[in-house]
């Protein structure tokens, strides 16, 4: 019997096993890059239940056309190794089958058996926040965070998985004291400086954030590609709101697009900081064709409305209309098909927005409105978070302006305001309404 770098006993024999469960558990939770070996391990380690699950759900992580392939091997000899696994691994095996299924809820529900009866696997709750967040549930990411910080008191990773809940259910303050502690605690802990970022966007705290995120910079560049560009990404929000609009644009060129630009997480990165500056009166020059170029050849979409509602505008604004007519097509689908946990989001959030962005893509800002004013309440429904999400709020508010729509435009513009009334960005919009 082996144990996990979390004290987790490991229904195998094997040191070399135990290496590769090491190294993908905390590369997933730390937002590393050693993925790869756990195929490997259990291939040579068939009967480890925890490395198929493991190598079952790297399959579904994967965006290449055989993902689904490569997945439903490990499933298979999850399947065969079940009964050499105690409780805790079978239930996880459990909740990652019903991720293969996409049954979303049953594997909510068997990860939140696990934090409260295990609540040493970390693992096993950084994977069912991530499945709340896309689905649009704070209250339950940071319900598992807190059935497992006490098990974690000297993990820093535990602090920034906390501090992130909290800042989601806007806790925060709280949030910008775990945050801080768990990178006191460990330095190179990205999602900690993320969730202190978030604090400081909210806030308004602009000098504070770009000093808080450049000193920490040196810490992102052996992260994988998504946690680097979205962290330059946030530093770029910093300026970007100060109506600083070189900066962004360098950053832009220089970290947020070109580390794995196959990637979706790294194309919604780019495409949500070049719409934004676009939307600010910005020319960001022929940047979108590249950007489109990668969206279209995606063999791999229609996985969460948050990715699409991106992919629907950069495609329609460089012109992708095959592209855009598949992506379209895949999403009414899954607005009638698609489990009943996230079909809402699809049916009556990402549709309806899609065809807002691509009217706004064609000049037609009536035409945007008419399609993205139901959608307004409900976004929350597709996930992201409050920040990311703003893109779709500055799309609804510009397109407001352009159709001459003051009535509906004034009271959302006032309000943001009053919560934050020292911010360029929040002013000009609003001259742009005077005006």
């Amino acid at each position: 019997m082996q144990r996990d770098l979390f004290d987790n006993p490991l229904s195998t024999t094997s040191p070399v096993t135990k290496a590769a469960i090491d190294g993908f558990v905390e590369s997933y939770i730390g937002f590393g890059t050693d993925f790869v070996p756990i195929f490997d391990a259990s291939d040579k380690d068939p009967d480890c239940l925890m490395a198929a699950a493991y190598g079952c759900l790297l399959g579904l992580f994967m965006e290449t056309p055989n993902r689904l392939e490569i997945a439903g091997r490990y499933y298979q000899r999850m399947i065969a190794a079940m009964g050499g696994g105690d409780n805790r691994e079978r239930q996880f095996a459990a909740a990652v089958m019903a991720m293969h299924d996409k049954d979303i809820s049953g594997a909510l529900k068997n990860l939140k058996s696990l934090a409260t009866e295990y609540p040493g696997d970390l693992f096993a709750a950084k994977l069912g926040q991530n499945l709340f967040f896309n689905t649009g549930n704070d209250e339950g990411m940071l319900w598992l965070a807190d059935q497992v910080i006490e098990r974690h008191r000297t993990c820093a990773y535990a602090y920034g998985m906390r501090a992130f809940g909290r800042e989601q259910m806007s806790m925060l303050d709280l949030a910008e004291e775990d945050g801080r502690r768990a990178t006191e605690m460990q330095r190179k802990e990205p999602w900690a400086h993320h969730a202190v970022a978030h604090v400081m966007l909210t806030q308004g705290r602009h000098d504070e954030g770009i000093k808080w995120m450049s000193d920490l910079s040196n810490e992102w560049d052996d992260r994988n590609s998504f946690m680097l560009t979205h962290n330059w990404w946030h530093l770029a929000l910093f300026y970007l709101e100060q109506e600083d609009f070189e900066t962004p644009l360098e950053l832009y060129d220089m970290k947020v697009w070109g580390v794995d630009k196959s990637y979706s997480l790294d194309q919604v990165n780019a495409i949500s900081l070049l719409w934004r500056l676009e939307q600010l009166g910005v020319d960001v020059g022929n940047r979108w064709q590249d950007l489109g170029d990668r969206v279209a050849a995606r063999s791999f979409i229609n996985d969460q409305p948050f990715y699409d509602m991106h992919y629907a505008y950069v495609l329609a604004r460089a012109g992708k209309k095959d592209a855009l007519d598949a992506l379209m097509t895949g999403i009414k689908k899954m607005a009638s098909e698609a489990p009943e946990l996230t079909r809402g989001g699809w049916a009556e959030v990402a549709l309806s927005a899609c065809r807002g962005f691509i009217a706004i893509a064609a000049g037609d800002y009536k035409g945007a409105v008419e399609h993205l004013r139901h959608v307004q309440p409900r976004l929350q429904e597709i996930g992201g978070s409050h920040a990311q999400r703003d893109l779709f709020e500055l799309a609804w508010l510009t397109s407001l302006i352009k159709a001459g729509d003051v009535g509906a435009v004034l009271p959302r513009l006032e309000k943001r305001l009053k919560f934050r009334p020292h911010i360029p960005m929040e002013k000009s919009l609003m001259a742009l309404v005077a005006s």
